[in-house]
């Protein structure tokens, strides 16, 4: 069984497109796992409304969307989880797709295809129309070649476990856990579309007003691998403006890696 787990908060506009994705599917071997995290519209009632067996709902204080996540990977019932945005979709046979790339590839407890963001247009993310087994996770990521999202990949609920989301995060804490993934999965990769982000119902992209509450608060390079640390060195350049004083403060270092800043131009530039 697939377990698709949601978080809910305040998403009254869209959740209902997104249930209609999953309940629409052909491939029915599945369960939708609701976590609402204490949402203040009418979201709960949109849910409730629909009134399918397939829907499990569970209201929890709000605490934001990684502890949100992780309850619904407790309460899961399926051994493979698919996270989904409240405001995101599938796309037509997403989950019978999955199921089939489970099948053929049972080695892999990690699968991820390419997805759509869509802001009034479509337009497929990653650049790699090459199937199969992600060699090195960091350099794929960091070169473009895959750009897992929630929607896009199912994984075991094992390796969920294993790699739960950190609960004082409340932004980019996708790619926090998708750094502790890398290090330990299996991972096959399918550049065909298989959800659609929209990106019209999502809130911007803003900083929080505390950087703790953002991966990029916590920056490790210590030990990790060379792929890894210029992936690292990516999210810092790419967010440090909407942390100029906090950034400032604790990576004071970062500021005067040149080398670092040099390198990373130059792998952009060769696509190696």
């Amino acid at each position: 069984m697939i377990s698709v787990v949601i978080p809910l908060y305040n998403k009254e506009a869209s959740i209902a497109q997104s249930l209609k994705s999953v309940l629409s599917q052909e491939y029915d071997d599945f369960e939708i796992v609701i976590v609402d995290d204490g949402s203040t519209d009418g979201s709960v009632g949109v849910v409730e409304a629909m009134n399918d067996p397939r829907i499990r709902l569970i209201k929890q204080e709000n605490g934001g969307p990684s502890k949100a996540r992780n309850t619904g990977v407790k309460n899961a019932k399926g051994e493979w989880i698919l996270f989904l945005d409240a405001d995101d979709e599938m796309l037509p046979e997403s989950l019978r797709m999955f199921r089939d790339a489970i099948n053929s590839h049972p080695e892999f407890n990690f699968i991820d295809f390419s997805w759509y963001a869509d802001n009034g247009q479509h337009r497929i993310i990653a650049d790699n129309a090459k199937e199969g087994k992600i060699k090195n996770p960091f350099k794929s990521y960091y070169q473009g070649k895959i750009n897992p999202r929630t929607g896009s990949f199912i994984l075991t609920k094992q390796l969920a476990l294993q790699c739960l989301f950190d609960e004082n995060l409340r932004r980019f804490e996708d790619d926090e856990m998708l750094f502790k993934v890398y290090n330990v999965a299996n991972i096959y990769y399918n550049p065909k579309p298989i959800m659609v982000c929209n990106q019209v119902f999502a809130a911007a992209s803003k900083g929080r007003k505390d950087i703790k509450e953002d991966f990029l608060g916590h920056l490790n390079f210590s030990g990790k691998s060379f792929w890894e640390r210029m992936c690292l060195y990516k999210l810092f350049l790419g967010e440090r403006p909407n942390y100029d004083v906090q950034c400032r403060s604790l990576y004071p270092g970062l500021y005067k890696r040149y080398d670092l800043l040099i390198l990373h131009k130059l792998l952009n530039k060769i696509k190696l």
